[in-house]
């Protein structure tokens, strides 16, 4: 009998199914479009090195054991021949979840997450379910929802008996239906899914794209199952990458694995790894009548998608139907990102390749790889009286804007790097967060420190007049510059069309580094939504850069990441619809080239593959040469 909590969990699924008794069914692709381990399936999951144990201990919501009766046991083996007398159904299934119910304070995990055992009868039905009844009633509360609201459903497959006798064993049983039959409202009651063999309507493999002719017939009968009110499942179906991606597209209940670490990484962070409907901005079409020319170059813009490689890049086209401002530029090359000393870069070595002309050690900032300081874009273009900026989406001391005004070897030295960028007078106009550093740094002596350098602070983009003659700092709080999913707004558009405007007034010309710094965070995150999200605002930003480069005619635009972060891989996704679904092969940078995009004057000196310092004479090149 239920007593206590179970009680009261069974009169809310009573209530529950009342309300869909109600509303009528609801098929199950419409209420589960949003997929989790819950929907793991441990395919023969006996056949594993540790049978129930390699699954449950990634929370698979199911597993599957084939079960024979031989001489009045139940052995757990996919064939007769297999059969191994220390391999029984007790042994391998039983009592382990007996065992998990105990360390989990009776439940099967340690939070509300449910298990299902789905037995696949290899001998006569009745007489063997019969077994399996005579095995599991003694341990009712372990296997009965009625009794226990966080028992394991057991459901039964295989040589079940026929329907019409499914009444004559224990109600803590349901069945595997068959997609050919039809059911009375009360066998109907007692099927759990329905379960098909993916071959007899398709020989996909797996891989590539699956024949349009059968995926409508995969599809169809997913559908057809929904529509009758049925869960559903596919047996037989390839254990890969693409076929999972492409059941959850189709909408199956269940996803079938022979790997369930592979399946794991997929379904594990299916949430983050997937987005739609996004908002799509509208893209910016170029002139091109300044592209390519000879003519040398009055302003460069020079933008950095941090962490940002081709699959960000298309993420993004993906999630914006398709088109980016980025993708209109015509010039475009690869950029090898190698440190001076790992084959995979940070963004101080990669950002001081680009600032110096020169490749250093990972975590030095303005410094060779013997730790000696050396010039910089801005030092070298100040004597020119070009004016220099730098604009960020985090805080002015990270790794990248610090690579275009600092000289330190540890890129964590904030306070240094906050008095460098200060004392740093070729820096005119810095744009991010970090007031709380600069506080920190200067104390009580900040006001007069600025005014003494003839610097003029503002804490917010709204406030900032672009009409100073002098240094300026744009710093926001620390924590007032957000991601765009935490509800940044446009604020990198607004600060790149006030920093071109201040910049532009001084006539001589300027050099201003953009950054997209928290893409790279979307990638250590390994979440696409806040990647993408990231991605799509600094090509809006793109976008102003070639609008303002069209309307002056001597301005460069050039594009391109310090690394790429995450090996990100696409998997599936539907362009028309801004859908996509991509997988994170690790949550730290790769050593993978990134393309460099170039609009504008001297944009054609960007073809080409090439390392990463190479991109500081090419700018230097577009001024001067």
């Amino acid at each position: 009998m239920a007593t206590g909590v179970f009680k009261k969990e069974i009169m809310k699924k009573q209530v529950a199914a009342l309300l869909l008794a109600a509303m009528g069914a609801i098929p199950a692709a419409m209420a589960q479009r949003t997929y989790s381990m819950m929907n793991a399936h441990s395919h023969n999951d006996y056949e594993r090195s540790k049978p129930f144990y390699e699954a449950v201990m990634v929370h698979f919501g199911s597993v599957e054991a084939d079960v024979h009766l031989k001489d009045g046991k139940l052995y757990v083996a996919h064939d007769a021949k297999d059969i191994d007398t220390a391999r029984t159904f007790d042994r391998l299934y039983v009592q382990p979840i007996i065992r998990q119910f105990a360390v989990n304070h009776g439940r099967p995990y340690e939070n509300d997450d449910s298990l299902q055992l789905l037995i696949d009868l290899k001998t006569a039905g009745p007489a063997t379910l019969a077994a399996v009844q005579q095995a599991l009633v003694p341990y009712r509360k372990y296997f009965d929802r009625s009794v226990n609201p966080y028992a394991v459903k057991v459901v039964i497959s295989g040589n079940k008996p026929t329907p019409a006798h499914w009444d004559e064993y224990d109600k803590l049983f349901f069945f595997d239906g068959d997609y050919t039959q039809t059911y009375t409202p009360a066998q109907h009651a007692r099927i759990d899914m329905v379960s098909v063999d993916f071959g007899r309507f398709s020989n996909w493999n797996g891989k590539g794209t699956m024949v349009p002719a059968q995926l409508a017939k995969v599809k169809g009968l997913v559908d057809k199952m929904h529509a009758a009110g049925f869960r559903f499942r596919y047996w037989g179906a390839p254990s890969t990458p693409s076929t999972y991606y492409k059941l959850m597209e189709i909408g199956v209940d269940w996803i079938g694995s022979d790997h369930p670490e592979e399946l794991y990484g997929i379904l594990h962070g299916y949430k983050q790894n997937t987005v739609a409907n996004l908002p799509v901005h509208a893209i910016y079409q170029p002139t091109y009548a300044s592209d390519a020319t000879g003519v040398k170059s009055k302003n460069v813009i020079f933008m950095i998608g941090d962490g940002t490689g081709l699959a960000q890049q298309f993420a993004g086209a993906t999630a914006n139907h398709g088109q980016l401002n980025l993708f209109t530029m015509k010039q475009i090359g690869l950029s090898e990102t190698q440190s001076a000393d790992d084959y995979d870069t940070d963004s101080a070595a990669g950002a001081t390749a680009f600032a110096t002309g020169q490749k250093t050690n990972n975590r030095v900032l303005g410094m060779d790889k013997t730790y000696t300081a050396i010039p910089n874009l801005a030092d070298t273009l100040v004597r020119s009286h070009i004016k220099n900026g730098v604009l960020v989406t985090e805080e002015i001391s990270g790794a990248t804007p610090a690579a275009f005004y600092a000289h330190t070897p540890d890129r964590d030295s904030v306070r240094t790097l906050m008095r460098q960028l200060v004392n740093n007078a070729n820096m005119q106009l810095a744009v991010g967060s970090g007031m709380d550093d600069l506080e920190a740094t200067l104390g009580k002596g900040l006001k007069d420190t600025l005014s003494a350098k003839n610097i003029t602070l503002f804490h917010n983009i709204n406030d900032w007049a672009t009409d100073q003659q002098g240094r300026t700092l744009v710093l926001l709080r620390n924590n007032d510059l957000k991601s765009m999913t935490e509800g940044r707004g446009n604020y990198l558009v607004t600060a790149l069309k006030k920093a071109l405007a201040q910049l532009d007034a001084s006539g001589h010309g300027f050099f201003l580094m953009v950054e997209g710094s928290l893409i790279d965070v979307g990638g250590h995150k390994n979440n696409l939504q806040y990647l993408v999200s990231e991605m799509l605002d600094f090509d809006e930003a793109i976008g102003e850069a070639l609008k303002f480069a069209d309307a002056d005619g001597h301005t460069t635009v050039i594009v391109t990441a310090d690394h790429e972060t995450s090996g990100l891989a696409l998997m599936d996704g539907k362009i028309s619809e801004g859908r996509l679904t991509a997988h994170f092969s690790t949550n730290d940078h790769t050593g993978i080239p990134v393309p460099v995009f170039a609009y504008g004057p001297g944009s054609a000196l960007f073809r080409g593959v090439y390392q990463n310092n190479e991109i500081y004479f090419r700018i230097l090149d577009c001024f001067f040469k």
